[in-house]
């Protein structure tokens, strides 16, 4: 059984450093990601990161710790925490798609409706962050 992570956070980035500090984040956990056996996806919007994270419990459980001690994230919140028999992102250690401002709007949106609909924001953030795994949107591994 997989351990799941999802959440949505607000950028603590400045924005004249986001392509810089994106591009290193996700270069990092692409490589530490596989080490760990974990998969997922990163959507960064500008404003906003949605990730889902999927693998053994530790390895996730020490992911969403450095995440939420991560100065780059504010208001980390989760949007479902749970297990999973299969993983969605298999084959992709980190499936990333950039700033998108259709993208911003879908997460302050899902954002909001977390509070009155857990389950129906799990499903529409899974929804965009698989969507955008298997566009031309999400750059490889």
């Amino acid at each position: 059984m997989l351990t799941t992570w999802l959440y949505i956070s607000v950028s603590a980035l400045p924005a004249d450093a986001q392509a810089a500090a994106i591009d290193a984040i996700v270069d990092v956990s692409r490589s530490r990601n596989a080490g760990l056996d974990v998969t997922g996806a990163l959507i960064f919007s500008g404003s906003r990161f949605a990730q889902l994270i999927e693998g053994p419990a530790d390895s996730v459980a020490t992911l969403r710790a450095a995440i939420k001690r991560d100065v780059r994230h504010r208001n980390v919140t989760t949007i479902e925490a749970g297990t999973s028999g299969a993983r969605l992102f298999a084959g992709w250690s980190l499936a990333y798609s950039g700033h998108s401002t259709f993208v911003d709007r879908e997460l302050l949106r899902i954002g909001e409706q977390h509070v009155q609909d857990a389950a129906a924001a799990s499903r529409n953030l899974k929804l965009v962050l698989t969507e955008f795994s298997r566009s031309g949107g999400v750059n490889g591994l």
